[in-house]
């Protein structure tokens, strides 16, 4: 199983900003500075419910899945980080 610490996800996100804001002059290259797109959601072994989001490439939308607190893999914490990234 593939482990992000929270603290790790959010560094790939403000790095995702970061490039974003700096050096990307059209929207492929905002899509391809987002590295959770790409991520696919494990709910991970504890049995805890967390609403968490991911990016569905087929549906090509940010859907909703349940995590269950620990391990796994969380693309996005939030509705809005995920929409944010503008996945396609």
């Amino acid at each position: 199983m593939v482990y992000l610490s929270k603290n790790l996800k959010y560094a790939f996100f403000i790095l995702c900003l970061f490039v974003v804001n700096i050096n990307c002059s059209d929207e492929e290259e905002v899509v391809n500075a987002c590295p959770s797109c790409e991520l696919e959601p494990m709910v991970g072994p504890c049995n805890a419910a967390f609403p968490k989001y991911y990016f569905d490439k087929e549906e090509k939308k940010c859907k909703q899945f349940t995590w269950g607190g620990c391990a796994g893999v969380v693309p996005f914490d939030t509705l809005e980080e995920c929409e944010l990234c503008d996945c396609q």
